[in-house]
């Protein structure tokens, strides 16, 4: 089955198909998020009071592992001569991982307490400006993930939340994390990118741990790419590492399409059907959108073609050509949105009475050959 952008997020915290195993194990997950919450305090207490030195730092990091049940594994090996890495987003405690392993510091847009920053390995990327801050003289190497949030791990969003411009070596760093004896989903989309997910991070401490993989791949060299060559590069590089599909949707896409259901439910499909048979490749959430706005199939189609409403066409599935005996009408492709009108609204009325009489013919033409009519030609 083809995957498609609603495949991409989990709409259930519990994901897994045994029930009983996740109800049995119901009782001792909440004795052990009250334990951990009590070592939460404590980690708190500690970041407050002990000095901000690279040992009690690594000790604080030990701490917050424990505390939400992270284990760690790397394979392969860093590469010391690169001041970026750049991986995949699996969930809101990757900085914590790869910090504890790694040493890198994560860039984040979260407003959280410093000492939480801190022990989580993160920072505010409001705060970097200057390139030369790590491409120079890094302290060090830091860790990008501009998927710019998490999915299920189906496939690879578009790399497009970048806090800086890159580097000429970039190392790739590919992600996976499992969770023994419960199969839950801990890496929701979060709305607000600029707020920590709390939620997320609190059925962390109810898992009984999540085992964190961390595999480095070979480091990269732009060469003469530029910039999105190179970041095709390695967003390919670690697709291909972890066996998924490099997919042609971005974050804000898939946010979308978590939302659509609802919006569909309140359009009226019969008139949403109607554009659609008229307008194929618009997406069906754009014309639910318009459709709340015009109530009416006709003016919805008329922003549609004149550019008013804006859309990401659908892609045309690639047709092998088959041989005809009848002369079939030429198929009209619905043009992508330019925002350019007619100089009078006699030549823009015309413009759309043509394309929409020819857009009718092609869908009586579908009608007929799908169901087998013999209709006569009228002279």
């Amino acid at each position: 089955m083809a995957l498609t952008v609603d495949k991409l997020t989990n709409d259930e915290r519990f994901s897994g198909d045994n029930v009983l195993q996740f109800l049995l194990y119901l009782p001792l997950g909440l004795v052990l998020m009250a334990f951990r919450i009590v070592l939460a305090l404590i980690l708190w207490i500690a970041a407050i009071i002990l000095p901000n030195k690279s040992a009690v730092r690594q000790l604080l990091s030990t701490l917050a592992c424990w505390t939400f049940g992270v284990y760690v594994k790397v394979k392969g090996n860093k590469d010391p001569r690169c001041s970026v890495l750049v991986a995949n987003y699996v969930s809101c405690l990757d900085s914590l991982a790869a910090a504890h392993t790694l040493g890198t510091i994560s860039l984040r847009k979260w407003k959280v307490p410093p000492f939480f920053a801190s022990t989580l390995g993160i920072k505010n990327a409001a705060q970097f400006v200057r390139k030369q801050h790590f491409t120079e003289s890094p302290s060090k190497p830091v860790l990008l993930q501009p998927e710019g949030g998490p999915t299920n791990g189906k496939g690879l969003l578009k790399f497009n939340d970048w806090s800086f411009p890159i580097g000429n070596r970039v190392q790739p760093i590919a992600i996976t994390v499992e969770r023994p004896f419960t199969n839950v989903t801990v890496h929701r989309p979060n709305d607000k990118i600029d707020v920590f997910p709390w939620w997320d991070a609190l059925w962390f401490l109810w898992t009984p741990c999540s085992v964190y993989t961390l595999r480095a791949l070979p480091a990269l060299d732009r060469k003469d790419d530029n910039d999105q060559e190179f970041v095709d590069r390695m967003r390919q590089a670690i697709a291909d590492a972890l066996q998924v599909e490099a997919t042609p949707w971005s974050l804000c896409e898939v946010s979308r399409a978590r939302r659509t259901p609802a919006v569909a439910r309140r359009a009226p499909p019969p008139a949403a059907r109607r554009v659609q048979e008229v307008l194929p490749r618009v997406p069906l959430a754009d014309i639910v959108r318009d459709l709340e706005k015009t109530r009416s199939v006709d003016v919805t189609i008329t922003n549609f073609l004149e550019g008013i409403t804006p859309y990401t066409p659908i892609p045309e599935p690639a047709v092998e050509p088959q041989p005809s005996t009848s002369q079939a009408p030429p198929k009209y492709v619905s043009p992508a949105p330019t925002g350019v009108f007619s100089k009078s609204a006699k030549e823009r009325q015309m413009s759309f009475q043509e394309k929409k009489a020819q857009m009718i013919a092609e869908a009586r033409q579908r009608y007929i050959e799908k169901h087998g009519l013999n209709v006569a030609s009228k002279c």
